[in-house]
């Protein structure tokens, strides 16, 4: 008979607890939120953070059981103002030589944007231990250089090759630090890269050798290429081309001896139709002549744009000047 009170006792007492526990986290409290504050909407490279607010705390108004929620979250809640906004205030102020970008935002300016954040853990936004919150920046020097492929190597599979030129993108990289370490940083390359057995036009992700960075503080625009490689399948094919004589005496007859030289190109196969021994122009340089060479030198002067030479034959050519 005891042991029955006591249980019943028990249940009373957990009923009670229950109710009451239900009553208080549903009843609608004040208290402070302690928020850490980001700032975006600028380039991270080109500006350095000189100050920045990264907190407030805001009054709020929830019931105990959203306020109980929030708490089992162990991350405090982190609130972005972009800077790009149209309510931020922007001015400048000068630190000695230095230039210093100011950026301000009121927190009423900022009351929608809170208020929509908290709404989705059932916060209602009441105000800000602050007025406004802060961003100063300072501007990194700048340096522009043009990207060396050098360390790219590709590989192309038999009976293909490289049609056109590569198409680079971004065509410059820009480098920001202090004057003085980007003074003595004179270019920016790749890492070393090879492509093999390529046979078809690609894109390709090509990452910047961070060599630079061993320099001090400094930071690229890019630390990656995207490098399109234009491919097509070639032929091979010879053509019989005159050779002629850049810049010689009009009053001295030369002769040159072969007359003709045979060029093995390779032709895009798509373009064979249209490829002529015409569109070809060998020629020799006077100037050896003068400089007393028994044999000349040939060049390929001019040649379709997606043709590539393999080879002259011959590559020298004796002459013989007839007054």
């Amino acid at each position: 008979m005891r042991g029955r009170q006591i249980r019943s006792f028990l249940v009373i007492l957990g009923l009670t607890s229950l109710v009451w526990l239900g009553m208080a986290m549903s009843e609608t409290k004040e208290y402070n939120l302690p928020v850490k504050v980001s700032f975006s909407g600028f380039d991270t490279k080109r500006f350095a953070v000189v100050g920045a607010d990264t907190s407030m705390t805001l009054q709020v108004e929830s019931t105990g059981f959203n306020a109980f929620i929030l708490s089992l979250n162990k991350k405090i809640m982190t609130f972005e103002v972009d800077i790009k906004n149209e309510a931020v205030h922007r001015y400048t102020r000068h630190r000695g030589d230095v230039e210093d970008i100011h950026r301000t935002v009121a927190i009423a300016d900022l009351s929608a944007q809170l208020s929509s954040q908290l709404f989705s853990y059932g916060i209602r936004h009441l105000g800000s231990t602050k007025d406004s919150l802060a961003l100063v920046l300072n501007e990194r020097g700048h340096k522009v250089l043009r990207p060396d492929l050098a360390n790219l190597r590709i590989n192309f599979s038999d009976g293909f090759g490289l049609y056109g030129e590569p198409m680079v993108s971004p065509t410059e990289v820009t480098l920001y630090g202090s004057p003085e370490v980007l003074a003595a940083i004179e270019s920016v390359g790749v890492k070393p890269m090879t492509l093999n057995d390529v046979r078809e036009t690609g894109t390709y992700r090509v990452p910047l050798d961070g060599k630079w960075k061993e320099m001090g503080d400094v930071y690229a625009s890019s630390d990656v290429l995207t490098i399109n490689i234009p491919v097509k399948r070639y032929v091979e094919r010879q053509y019989s081309v005159p050779v002629t004589v850049a810049d010689a005496d009009s009053t001295q007859n030369l002769h040159l001896y072969p007359e003709r030289v045979t060029l093995h190109v390779w032709v895009a196969q798509e373009n064979v139709a249209t490829v002529s021994a015409d569109r070809f122009s060998v020629s020799a340089d006077y100037r050896d002549i003068e400089a007393g060479s028994q044999r000349l030198k040939l060049h390929v002067d001019r040649f379709p744009r997606d043709v590539r030479i393999r080879s002259v034959e011959p590559e020298e050519v004796e002459y013989v000047i007839i007054k």
